[in-house]
């Protein structure tokens, strides 16, 4: 390993990351020590999550917002949806040289100064802004990110440059849950995009970010059941694949929903149906608990939907948020035994009794301090209900992000691209994965505009190669710092390797720095002397 590469690594080590994940500490490098764009992707379980966790957590020097595509995702990622950010008004549709999208005003329609008119606190904040994290991109449709790149350049006053020269960390898996696109809006976009896609901007285009693929899965060990899922999501399955998943319906029982197991499901009605059938066939009490809004939290951002919450003893349930110091995580199966006003006690599979209070979700927004520099991110509406939601059944949409031991899932019906995926996906093991009926060829849909786009991946060793040169620019200021401090052997073996890579001496700051230099020489051998 090399001086430099050792030298930005040595943080990520400290804080216990997984250093054999060489594409996510790639990208780790990537967003915060260079200024480059990344697409980052992965299978199902591959740290997809973990990696904006790990970021918010280590980023102390780049002024950071998060956005994502719906309320719910945005809320799970601590961040704003795009359209509450920018101000888009999600009725309206913007093509490309659209005039209100445009610098000046023209005809009857105002310019984009009149489109957009932020506040002077969200106005800094865009020009202050270093970062721009995109979670759930696959679900962006195409003319969107134009919109952003446009609002970015006009506003920061940086028309030559793509988003206005703001760093973009887009994350998503393009084989999952696609945007939604009405055909009215398609028929008006296709005219000028191939697909409906993000990736088929023209901003994205002439960004050309790095596309990193994380590989490692962590949800599933069985390497048989990893292989097929991966030959799944490509479009690689074969006949022989869907026969040996097919022999997972035979173990189907309707009963096997109070053994611990929930149904996953494509259509809305069904899921309803089978909750509410499955709750009224409790002869247990039954009780309502009515969740508390306040401040600035619009109801269809909340994470489940009705947000009051009927439950009985029996009651199968499912767990809506992490909380390690009472043992309970996102996704984690259990039923209710016990209900107080302000407690419910619910039993996970593996017979541990859980302690549930009200939790609090919280809806930030981000604003920019002057006198600091920085962004800050302020709460500014908050949702409190106990974290719990009935889950005899879920949507195949609702269950994206989350894990199971033991599922059933209903996908002969399956109307979109990547749904089965993300179905056959939620299980850790194939042995907790039941068919409800058996599947056929034509039911696995996968976009081929993903499948395309994927071709453009980068291999860790091409990202090696171009990180050397990444490295060696963002690792001067910490040679002129180590330097300043007296520290000249890593100062020094900084610059040697710099050097090797490239040509620093011909720059204007290197040559000032050498002007500099015997000043902060003889500064040194005071300091020692004294």
């Amino acid at each position: 390993m090399t001086f430099l590469k050792a030298f930005f690594r040595r943080e990520f080590e400290a804080r216990g990351l997984d250093m054999s994940n060489e594409p996510f500490i790639q990208a780790l490098e990537i967003v915060l020590h260079t200024n480059k764009s990344l697409f980052l992707t992965g299978r199902a379980g591959t740290g997809k999550t973990t990696f904006l966790h790990t970021l918010r957590r280590i980023n102390t020097s780049k002024n950071t917002v998060v956005v994502a595509p719906t309320g719910v995702a945005a809320i799970n990622a601590k961040g704003k949806t795009i359209h509450s950010f920018f101000k888009i008004d999600p009725r309206q549709l913007f093509l490309p040289g659209d005039p209100r999208l445009q610098p000046k005003a023209s005809g009857s329609s105002g310019s984009i100064f009149d489109t957009f008119r932020y506040s002077k606190s969200r106005l800094s904040l865009i020009k202050n802004l270093d970062l721009l994290v995109i979670d759930e991109i696959s679900m962006v449709r195409v003319e969107l990110l134009d919109v952003l790149d446009q609002v970015l350049r006009l506003f920061r006053r940086k028309r030559h440059l793509p988003f206005g020269g703001v760093q973009l960390l887009l994350i998503g898996d393009p084989f999952q849950l696609p945007p939604v696109v009405r055909e009215n809006d398609w028929s008006l976009l296709s005219s000028h995009y191939e697909t409906r896609f993000f990736f088929s901007s023209h901003a994205f285009q002439q960004l050309q970010p790095y596309h990193i693929s994380l590989k490692k899965i962590y949800r599933q060990k069985d390497e048989v059941f990893k292989d097929l899922l991966n030959r799944i999501r490509e479009s690689r399955h074969t006949y022989e694949d869907i026969a040996f998943l097919n022999q997972r319906a035979a173990a189907y029982r309707f009963d096997l929903l109070d053994e611990g197991y929930i149904m996953l499901g494509t259509h809305n009605h069904s899921i309803r149906q089978i909750n509410q059938q499955k709750l009224d066939m409790l002869e247990t009490e039954e009780r309502l608990y009515s969740a508390s809004l306040e401040g600035d939290f619009p109801p269809t951002m909340a994470p489940f939907d009705p947000i009051d919450l009927t439950l009985k003893v029996g009651a199968q349930v499912i767990f809506m948020k992490n909380n390690p110091e009472k043992k309970y995580f996102n996704g984690m199966i259990g039923k209710v035994v016990e209900m107080e006003e302000n407690k419910v006690t619910v039993e996970n599979n593996e017979g541990a009794l859980l302690e549930v209070e009200r939790e609090v979700w919280e809806h930030v927004d981000f604003t920019f301090d002057e006198k600091e520099g920085r962004v800050h991110a302020e709460v500014i509406g908050k949702f409190t209900q106990f974290p719990l939601k009935l889950a005899w059944a879920i949507t195949v949409h609702k269950s994206q992000g989350l894990t199971f031991d033991k599922c059933i899932v209903d996908i002969g019906r399956s109307f979109e691209a990547g749904q089965v995926y993300v179905a056959l996906s939620r299980c850790t093991s194939l042995e907790g994965l039941v068919l409800r009926a058996p599947i056929g060829m034509q039911s696995v849909k996968v976009s081929q505009d993903s499948l395309n786009f994927s071709l453009q991946r980068q291999e860790e060793s091409q990202i090696e190669e171009e990180l050397k040169e990444q490295r060696a620019f963002a690792s001067l200021p910490f040679a002129f710092d180590a330097y300043r401090k007296g520290d000249l052997s890593t100062a020094n073996a900084i610059f040697q390797e710099v050097q090797r890579i490239h040509d620093i001496t011909v720059y204007a700051k290197w040559k000032q720095f050498q002007q500099l230099r015997p000043w902060l020489d003889l500064r040194q051998t005071q300091k020692k002397s004294s």
